[in-house]
């Protein structure tokens, strides 16, 4: 991990002594991958053989993918790592089936606005997890990331209904035929488009 700066750490140990409780009732959950693929799965599953051989050849240890080393971590430990990992690691915890583990990875100081795109658009996360970014007005400003949330099949149709008024016409037009949408959604964005262009479809 590289080295942090002091505002870094401070937010990491404030982020962790609020959430101190919520964090101790997890400690024994296991990591789950959210929307995790076949592929994913398998490392996950296999037994730490390497873990075993690194006792008898260190170097071993470092072979162990960042799925592997993040699904052997407590609660805790990932919820320090979304903080102030990587965004490799970010990217896996932003999926992890623990509600504070993926508050900690969108409370980072490290999460970039091109991280928060990516994730808006993700359909492999918890519904909470798109709330959580729409709830941040920092993040909710970047048109990309509302346009992202609106046209996510996993987004809470409530929020979506909420941000389809802000959207363009283009855009507007492109979710009226987006079938991964709600039908509710679809009709919405249908009505807007007319109502901001006096056009039909």
């Amino acid at each position: 991990m590289a080295e942090l700066t002091e505002d870094e750490a401070t937010l990491a140990a404030k982020f962790e002594a609020e959430h101190a409780a919520e964090i101790a009732a997890e400690k024994d959950k296991k990591f789950e991958l959210t929307g995790a693929t076949a592929d994913e799965i398998a490392p996950i599953a296999a037994p730490p053989v390497a873990a075993v051989a690194a006792v008898a050849e260190p170097e071993k240890q470092e072979r162990l993918s960042p799925l592997q080393k993040v699904s052997r971590l407590s609660v805790g430990e990932r919820v320090k790592l979304a903080m102030l990992g990587n965004k490799e690691e970010r990217s896996l915890l932003i999926r992890d089936g623990s509600r504070v583990v993926y508050a900690a990875v969108m409370a980072s100081p490290k999460l970039t606005d091109q991280e928060v795109e990516t994730i808006a658009s993700m359909k492999n996360v918890q519904e909470g997890v798109l709330r959580e970014v729409a709830r941040n007005r920092k993040f909710i400003k970047s048109y990309t990331v509302m346009k992202n949330l609106v046209n996510n099949p996993r987004c809470p149709m409530d929020l979506s209904l909420n941000f389809i008024k802000n959207l363009l016409p283009p855009d507007l037009k492109a979710l009226s035929m987006n079938k991964g949408v709600p039908e509710t959604v679809r009709k919405m964005a249908t009505r807007s488009f007319k109502e901001k262009t006096g056009k039909e479809k």
